[in-house]
Formats: structure tokens, sequence, C-alpha cells
């Protein structure tokens, strides 16, 4: 991601469209986190300050961003396995829907 910045800042004519390329970039790498969690709660704690990062940058940048954020928290510490793995997939794909992809 630091490579995409440094190319984008050289960028003469730059304008809106580089930092939109930016920002697409930057949530696409944090539904890579959240997805990588909705993937493996099952079998580990997701719960790291790395998770709660994407799920904050998501928050911010698309619409329902915040609810979405709490319920994916609630969903990785259901008790019953294939629930929680069920729950988590379901907001993931919520997100992702927000986030238009």
């Amino acid at each position: 991601m630091v490579d995409l910045k440094t190319q984008l800042k050289n960028v003469a004519f730059g304008g809106s469209w580089s930092e939109e390329i930016l920002r697409v970039s930057e949530l696409e790498a944090a539904l890579k986190v959240i997805a990588n969690a909705a993937d493996t709660c099952t079998e580990i704690d997701v719960r790291t300050d790395a998770l709660k990062e994407a799920l904050n940058f998501v928050a911010s940048k698309i619409e329902k961003g915040p609810q979405l954020k709490a319920q994916f928290l609630k969903a990785v510490v259901i008790e019953d396995q294939d629930a929680r793995s069920c729950a988590a997939q379901q907001v993931l794909q919520q997100m992702q829907s927000w986030a238009g992809r």
C-alpha cells in the first residue's frame, strides 16, 4: 500500500482520480483483513488490533459502516462455531455490498 501511495504522490497531474484509486485500494485491503477474520473466526480469536483498525476504516468509509462494524464484532464472539462463522460471513457480505464489491 505504501508503494501505491508513493507512486500516486509522484503523479504530476494526479487529481481526484488518484485519491479515489488510493481510497479503493485501502478499502480493499481492509476488507481482506475482515474476510480473513471471517474465515478463521471458528479457529482463533480474531479480535486483533489489525481487525479493529480495518473495521474502523470500513466504518468510516461506507454507509452503514458503524452498524456493520458492531454486528461483525458481535458475530465473532458467538459461542456456537457454526453460527459464528455464518454470522461473520453474512456481515462481511453486507460490508462488501455496501463497498460496491
